[in-house]
């Protein structure tokens, strides 16, 4: 068996005045010895990812390792979600979390007392996560941001979250959004390109980028609303 993704709660990139509905990719990694989930959501995608999880005849127990591509509220608000599970983050989001920046609105200032009552794996720079799971730095949407790459049947596969958001973002190579000072985000957008074969990124349906470098998609981000 191979390493496999799926994606449990696909990203949207949807806005209304003001603000912005926060759905966010939730991928699932499947290893010969391991379930990893890549990020968790918040509060609005909570039911769509237990549902999820039951269709696929899962219990969040199930997981044994949850990975945030970084901490800002809508990849890692349900984490209470998986006690059990290892949760992995990079060293340098940790730290940044203990005092973000004043004018940081995304990243929640009591996270750091969320994750105090998990299993806590701090990462430093490029490391094998798994077999055939990679994970690697790309800072740019916050300080310390990491994306996964995946070496499938299909060819490598990145789960980029933030570093790679929209399909805009990967035309233009112009990162929206970027809170870290030195400004690497545009490096890590290609960084993502060069990697993948196949990109999940944070907020829009999965690419594919093709021989030629077209980037194509056949998804489409649909959000049927119920005004009550």
């Amino acid at each position: 068996m191979s390493v496999t993704f799926d994606v449990l709660v696909p990203g949207s990139s949807l806005a209304f005045e003001g603000g912005f509905f926060g759905l966010s990719s939730i991928v699932l990694i499947t290893t010969p010895h391991s379930r990893i989930l890549f990020d968790c959501g918040h509060g609005s995608t909570r039911q769509m990812l237990l549902s999820a999880l039951a269709a696929r005849a899962l219990t969040p127990a199930k997981i044994d390792q949850v990975v945030l591509s970084h901490g800002h509220f809508d990849h890692v608000l349900n984490l209470d979600l998986f006690p059990d599970a290892t949760v992995v983050m990079s060293r340098d989001e940790h730290a940044y979390i203990q005092a973000p920046f004043e004018h940081d609105t995304l990243t929640h200032r009591f996270l750091p007392r969320i994750l105090e009552g998990h299993r806590l794996e701090l990462t430093d720079g490029e490391r094998e996560l798994a077999p055939g799971v990679r994970l690697f730095p790309s800072p740019g949407h916050s300080p310390g941001h990491i994306s996964l790459q995946l070496d499938t049947s299909d060819g490598p596969v990145v789960l980029a979250a933030d570093a790679l958001k929209t399909a805009r973002e990967a035309l233009s190579g112009v990162p929206d959004l970027e809170l870290d000072p030195e400004k690497r985000g545009a490096a890590s957008l290609q960084e993502v390109l060069r990697r993948g074969r196949i990109i999940v990124p944070g907020h829009h349906p999965v690419l594919t980028q093709q021989e030629d470098g077209r980037l194509t998609w056949t998804d489409v981000q649909d959000m049927p609303l119920r005004i009550r």
